[in-house]
């Protein structure tokens, strides 16, 4: 059975070839009463036509809670979304009716992330996500900065939290970037609120310029590619 770390390799492979996992996070208006047809046009149209796609890991939907659209792909490197981007941009364009005005999108090399709860690609529970947009970093700092404190303080913070499924980190630009984090549901994501505020605090007075931007929300629309087993991603 394939799972991310038989596609990728160890971490330290990914940095000597310059490989990264890559994902690509999508926001968007709905019109109003589109919400729905949106995210079943995803399950039913956009999904099956993903499969077979070589490098796709993950691709999920959801409605967040300040009532935006949310999709985000996973791939194995950047090479793989890129060589794919025709057939996935066709298949969105079937959605682009039920928007309103363009989507935002960020996309970014994955430098750094911690899956705590193995996610098989057989699974069909939801769970929450929380998606954290970053401002960008202070003076004499990078986002290479932020992914050294993600895996050395965020991510050793979460060991003991329990329902956290993964996290990760995506680097935009080079003071620029996202994460993400995956709970079992929301409760999970709302009791371990004063470690994530503890981080957050970290961060602000430290490494990035301002309070990042949080979007999150309950995702029931999701497939997993492979399995993603515990450990560094």
């Amino acid at each position: 059975m394939e799972s991310v770390h038989y596609l990728l390799g160890t971490k330290k492979n990914k940095r000597k070839g310059g490989s990264y996992m890559f994902v690509r996070l999508t926001l968007a208006d709905v019109k109003e009463g589109e919400m729905d047809n949106a995210l079943e046009y995803v399950k039913n149209t956009v999904m099956p036509s993903y499969d077979g796609i070589s490098g796709l890991l993950q691709i999920a939907a959801c409605a967040t809670n300040d009532g935006r659209f949310m999709a985000w792909s996973t791939w194995a490197n950047e090479e793989a979304k890129e060589a794919s981007i025709d057939k996935f941009n066709q298949a969105l364009a079937g959605a682009s009716e039920m928007l309103e005005g363009q989507p935002e999108v960020m996309e970014g090399p994955m430098v750094a992330g911690q899956q705590y709860i193995a996610a098989s690609k057989d699974s069909e529970d939801g769970f929450f996500a929380r998606f954290v947009l970053g401002g960008g970093t202070q003076e004499g700092k990078t986002y290479d900065d932020v992914a050294e404190f993600m895996t050395n303080t965020v991510y050793p913070a979460y060991e003991n939290v329990e329902g956290i499924y993964g996290t990760g980190a995506c680097k935009v630009a080079e003071d620029k970037g996202f994460s993400f984090n995956f709970w079992t549901n929301h409760d999970a994501a709302h009791a371990a609120s004063d470690v994530i505020a503890s981080v957050v605090s970290d961060a602000v007075a430290n490494l990035i310029s301002e309070a990042p931007q949080e979007v999150t929300g309950q995702c029931d629309i999701w497939r997993n590619y492979v399995d993603f087993p515990v450990g560094k991603l």
